[in-house]
């Protein structure tokens, strides 16, 4: 995506990393992925999203991909709803048919749907969730993501 990019490995350097991009609108800051079971490494990552100076407006978003299991899904939504007010982006819909966990997630968090992707090209594969296309699909008709576009 042609981005400048800064590692950090603390709360302390994350506010650095954003002063460091002055002129932009927009930073993305890109998390390691872990186990929703590794409790360290959850903490780890709320203090990370904790230190981010409250002059900073922020978003959190969950990846979570359409392949999981609903019951895994759920235990992942939980653990994450401690670490940070968030919404949801969903990943591989190109790789199931079977996407009725998209809109039951969605209604047991009460969260946003934001994003999806359905393919490995970024940024090409990536899409604004359109509720209307998912219901179509959950209803088993209409058009899927990134067929015939």
């Amino acid at each position: 995506m042609n981005l400048p990019v800064d590692i950090v490995y603390s709360g302390a350097e994350i506010n650095q990393a954003v002063d460091n991009q002055p002129e932009a609108d927009l930073v993305l800051v890109d998390t390691a992925g872990f186990s929703h079971k590794n409790v360290e490494q959850k903490n780890d990552l709320k203090m990370l999203i904790d230190s981010l100076d409250e002059g900073y407006d922020k978003e959190v978003f969950l990846v979570l991909s359409s392949t999981t299991k609903y019951k895994d899904l759920l235990e992942i939504t939980d653990v994450y709803k401690e670490i940070a007010d968030y919404k949801l982006i969903f990943t591989k819909l190109d790789e199931t048919d079977a996407i009725g966990n998209i809109l039951n997630i969605k209604l047991d968090t009460g969260k946003s749907l934001s994003y999806i992707s359905y393919g490995q090209n970024v940024p090409d594969d990536i899409e604004v969730m359109n509720p209307q296309v998912i219901a179509k699909q959950v209803l088993g008709g209409g058009e899927s993501y990134g067929s015939g576009r």
